[in-house]
């Protein structure tokens, strides 16, 4: 008798565990919203992605197994306004809504957000709408701050606004040297010298090498 309230126990959690992680939606789902900024400002052509996974739940391990993942994709518009329509059972059954990709955030600018879990709205509402405010970067202001002082149109100014501080600078050991400005974790080197950018490398991405004692 144990054993069997046992065996039914534990389909029970299962059972629990997949209507809480997973939703079987066959009808037509819009997910809204609109992205601003710390001041209240839209934030016009941020990515904006619904990252949708198929789980299966491994009964003997109470966990979830990822099948695989399919993501649809929209951008902002000029008043940081967003809208994606999608059937969700045509994509998977476990969905994250994500306010950055790769490529169209801008991470010198914005700190990276959290992905937001939408299954559950999806399941009760055909319309969920999902505000997002950007925090600003800890070093957006002296970034920005450079960028002023720079000049947006200069060399210098122009990688401040692609990648952000660097990592470390090289500072010229002679008149003629250039200092160096190193971007460990994008794999890039920039060498300035005076005003000019004269050389760019490209290596490995890796993380920044400790200090030599």
């Amino acid at each position: 008798m144990a054993t069997v309230q046992a065996i039914l126990g534990v389909a029970f959690l299962a059972a629990a565990l997949a209507g809480c992680a997973t939703v079987n939606v066959q009808d037509t789902r819009v997910l809204t919203g609109r992205v601003t900024d710390e001041s209240g400002a839209p934030v016009a052509g941020n990515p904006v992605l619904v990252v949708a996974r198929s789980l299966d739940l491994v009964a003997k391990r109470l966990e979830y197994e990822e099948r695989g993942r399919r993501d649809v994709r929209t951008a902002t518009d000029a008043e940081g306004r967003y809208r994606v329509e999608f059937v969700p059972a045509s994509v998977g059954n476990n969905f994250f809504l994500f306010f950055y990709d790769a490529k169209g955030f801008d991470r010198v600018k914005y700190r990276r957000p959290e992905p937001v879990d939408v299954t559950d709205q999806l399941r009760r509402s055909r319309t969920v709408a999902v505000n997002q405010i950007l925090q600003f970067h800890p070093a957006w202001s002296e970034v920005a701050r450079q960028i002023a002082f720079l000049g947006a149109d200069s060399d210098r100014g122009r990688v401040l606004r692609q990648h952000g501080l660097p990592e470390k600078r090289d500072a010229p050991a002679k008149a003629d040297d250039p200092e160096v400005w190193w971007y460990y974790a994008d794999g890039v080197s920039y060498w300035f010298v005076d005003d000019r950018l004269t050389r760019t490398h490209q290596f490995t991405p890796m993380m920044q090498p400790a200090p030599q004692k």
